[in-house]
């Protein structure tokens, strides 16, 4: 399991205050609709859990649950903010 992400998206995930033991938390969201078969990339404050997946990137810790791999796993993210925008490649959704 992997995942990639720009240094844009990273310096954006770093003002999110976190408190001590705290990671971001990556995972699958359903809203229904269309594009995406109506799923999307959540980001949440949490605490890792056993068997938690975990990656670091620039200081920035990020988990993922074992049941949210399959859509997080080889993804790409970027964000532009010059359009305020994210950029997020998904192969699970190909």
């Amino acid at each position: 399991m992997t995942f990639s992400m720009t240094e844009s998206v990273i310096k954006l995930y770093k003002e999110i205050e976190l408190n001590a033991g705290e990671a971001l938390r990556l995972f699958v969201r359903y809203a229904g609709g269309t594009n995406n078969g109506g799923f999307s990339l959540g980001v949440s404050p949490d605490e890792p859990r056993e068997g938690d997946y975990m990656q670091e990137m620039n200081g920035l810790r990020f988990i993922v649950r074992p049941d949210d791999q399959w859509l997080i796993n080889n993804m790409k993210l970027d964000y532009d903010d010059k359009n305020d925008q994210f950029i997020c490649e998904i192969p699970a959704l190909g």
